[in-house]
């Protein structure tokens, strides 16, 4: 497959690892866990592909200082951040939070690695976009504005390349998948690898649970994606509604909250997995995965849960995690 010119400063391809003991009780299916949170350690997670191909095309444009969003420990700006330095690009994030909270987590590391943030509150966050502008009508330098969560028609390339990188993988170890399952909070990774599946002609299913808002959101996001890509990239492809699929129910408290679900699923795929899975969506994701094992309703017998990274977003929970651990003596 032909691709936009792209960066390449991700540890590619991620392994696929067969799950160990967390799984063990649904016996009617066997797991495998996409390592996409060993794409780097600064880059960790899954942005870093999305993000290859918009600093490419930022860098094509001239543009001195990248503009982005997302919430107070949101991985994708993190990612953009070390990205930004690491090409000598300044950057700017609208981040949806408060200034007075304790720098942990990507938090942090975006101060750490001299980003300019801007907070604003929930209400102003819902005009990210018309923030994002003005920053770049006030800078001195030509600005390239990325979406939440780098989720639009160039960044779905990323997760594009990925679906051909499982295929070759899954060509090279002769191990089929029936389904592949991953998280989803802007829509771009499934619109990747939705866009992959139809671009290869076939594999594996594809589906996401969402982390917020509802499916009926992300079905709409996910198709104003695929239709701005074939648009911009003059591919004509049929894009069913039974194409998308997305288990919904499992937001719990909200983006970035977590209850006592998700708790006891980060310490037990801990101890019984030996992976550090996030809150935000690894932790949701997993609910959605299990509920659906546990009803026996996953689509086939072989799936790939892909591990969208944000390990440094588990610290800012690291109290209510460690919640009645008795580890220490």
């Amino acid at each position: 497959m032909k691709y936009p010119a792209h960066l390449q400063m991700s540890r590619l391809p991620t392994p696929i690892v067969p799950a160990r003991r967390f799984f063990n009780k649904y016996s009617d299916y066997n797991f495998w866990i996409k390592r996409d949170d060993l794409s780097g350690l600064e880059l960790s997670g899954n942005k870093v592909r999305k993000l290859e191909f918009l600093l490419q095309e930022a860098l094509d444009r001239g543009a001195g200082r990248i503009i982005t969003c997302g919430g107070v420990q949101s991985n994708h700006c993190r990612t953009a951040v070390f990205m930004a330095a690491q090409l000598g690009l300044k950057i700017s994030l609208v981040l949806r939070g408060n200034a007075e909270e304790a720098p942990t987590g990507n938090y942090f590391l975006n101060r750490l690695a001299g980003a300019d943030i801007r907070f604003v509150n929930e209400e102003e966050y819902k005009n990210a976009e018309t923030i994002m502008e003005h920053i770049a009508e006030q800078a001195s330098e030509p600005c390239y504005t990325i979406p939440e969560g780098g989720s639009n028609e160039t960044g779905v390339w990323g997760y594009v390349k990925c679906y051909e990188e499982i295929l070759a993988q899954s060509r090279q170890s002769g191990q089929n998948y029936d389904t592949v399952v991953t998280a989803t909070g802007s829509g771009g990774t499934h619109a990747g690898l939705l866009l992959g599946r139809l671009l290869s002609g076939g594999g594996p299913q594809v589906l996401s649970v969402n982390v917020c808002d509802d499916a009926p959101f992300f079905e709409n996001k996910i198709k104003d994606i695929f239709s701005s890509f074939t648009n911009k990239y003059k591919y004509k492809l049929n894009l069913k509604p039974k194409d998308i699929r997305i288990v919904d129910g499992f937001t719990g408290a909200g983006y970035g909250k977590i209850g006592r679900e998700e708790q006891n699923l980060i310490r037990d795929f801990a101890r019984e997995e030996g992976l550090l899975i996030d809150p935000v969506y690894g932790a949701k994701a997993l609910r959605g995965l299990i509920h659906l094992a546990e009803e026996k309703q996953l689509p086939g017998k072989d799936i790939l849960f892909i591990h969208t990274g944000g390990v440094f977003g588990l610290f800012p929970h690291a109290d209510m995690l460690l919640e009645g651990d008795r580890g220490i003596f």
